[in-house]
């Protein structure tokens, strides 16, 4: 468990490092949230390594130092999530909610040393004292009550992510034409890792609550976590390398815009907001721009994006995504009927139609078409 441990420290301390980079924010937690998982790393790689029998000071360690720090892997992951789809997340008050039970971690991290170094010292010799390394409050944060407290917390903001990911995913679709640059991947892939690497030390730590398991056994979790640390810490320092647009997905706010355009749902000028749309489209041609977003084209027409979003979700029964792609396919497949394909690569049509990758291109070409572009070049021939 060395290498990862090793690995995991170093990782975290560079995306700390990196706090005053773009995303610098999401760095840094995603740093602390490494640091942490090698925390429990080191619980078992310590208890392993005899730190727990050797009856000096290092077996007080293992009873007092804060290992079990499951508590703070559901807010951080939550904060991450925050931080990462928008660069200008900073803490404010409307996030103090979260942080009760962080405090209430810390104040049983640091009282109970404080109460039984200051009440029961020196410990009694006895084996339910560890043999004087240990006093009766030492093992509070590894009690049943205490881990699952600390399991359901993390349930609980494992949803929370999970719910603003699939308002985040609504959010870019109805905000942007191309997408090919917002990584929903990477974003999906951490919080499915870390919910799959406490869910495994959850089972263990259930089946240790009905027949208690040996150090020998708890390492195949630790193995799985250790995995877990290599790939979140070498792809989440890559990901800072990665350029992407800039994001500003607030959730509270996003939610808020999409009740307004609900409570506009009798727009009666909904026809004219489609007309002038439409008129719009044909003549600007503004999905000629690979990076064009929502609030670029509700400036263009004259609204907000809010109104916008109901004239296009409800005027034309698509997101914003979908619209836009919808335009640059009619316009590659006029250009392939006015033959423009024997003088230009058909990628070479798609790019000037607004697309800005192939994979884009075919995607929504065979989303709107039914047909990928070989298909419908050959059936039209």
């Amino acid at each position: 468990m060395i290498p990862p441990f090793l690995q995991g420290l170093l990782f975290g301390m560079l995306l700390l490092a990196g706090t005053q980079k773009r995303n610098g924010t999401a760095n840094g937690i995603l740093g602390i949230i490494l640091i942490l998982l090698c925390i429990k790393v080191a619980y078992w790689m310590l208890g392993f390594a005899g730190w727990y029998d050797s009856h000096n000071w290092l077996t007080s360690l293992m009873f007092y130092f804060p290992f079990n720090v499951t508590l703070l892997i559901g807010p951080l992951l939550y904060f991450y999530f925050l931080a990462i789809t928008n660069e200008d997340f900073k803490f404010s008050k409307k996030q103090i909610a979260h942080l009760w039970l962080p405090i209430g971690w810390l104040i049983v991290m640091i009282g109970k040393p404080i109460i039984d170094f200051a009440g029961y010292y020196p410990f009694l010799q006895t084996p339910a004292y560890q043999f004087g390394t240990r006093g009766p409050w030492a093992e509070l944060d590894k009690t049943m009550m205490f881990n699952v407290i600390s399991y359901l917390s993390f349930v609980y903001y494992l949803w929370l992510t999970l719910a603003a990911y699939g308002n985040y995913r609504e959010y870019a679709d109805q905000h942007f034409s191309t997408l090919e640059n917002i990584d929903f991947r990477w974003i999906r892939r951490v919080i499915y890792a870390i919910a799959a690497s406490i869910g495994i030390l959850f089972i263990y730590q259930f089946v240790s609550w009905i027949s208690p398991l040996s150090y020998k056994t708890d390492w195949y979790s630790y193995l799985f976590l250790g995995i877990l640390i290599y790939y979140i810490s070498i792809k989440g320092y890559q990901i800072q390398m990665v350029s992407r647009p800039a994001l500003h997905f607030e959730q509270e706010v996003f939610i808020s815009a999409e009740i307004g355009a609900t409570d506009q749902a009798k727009l009666p000028d909904l026809k004219v907001w489609v007309d002038k749309l439409r008129v719009l489209m044909a003549q600007e041609k503004p999905f000629l721009q690979c990076d064009i977003t929502s609030g670029q084209l509700a400036k263009m027409i004259g609204t907000n994006t809010s109104i916008l979003s109901k004239v296009i979700n409800d005027g034309f029964g698509l997101n914003f995504n979908d619209f836009i792609n919808g335009y640059r396919t009619q316009e590659v497949i006029k250009r392939l009927t006015a033959k423009d394909q024997l003088n230009i690569t058909l990628l070479g049509i798609a790019l000037e139609s607004g697309f800005n990758s192939k994979a884009t291109f075919n995607r929504a070409f065979k989303k709107h078409t039914g047909k990928t572009p070989k298909q419908y070049i050959a059936h039209k021939e």
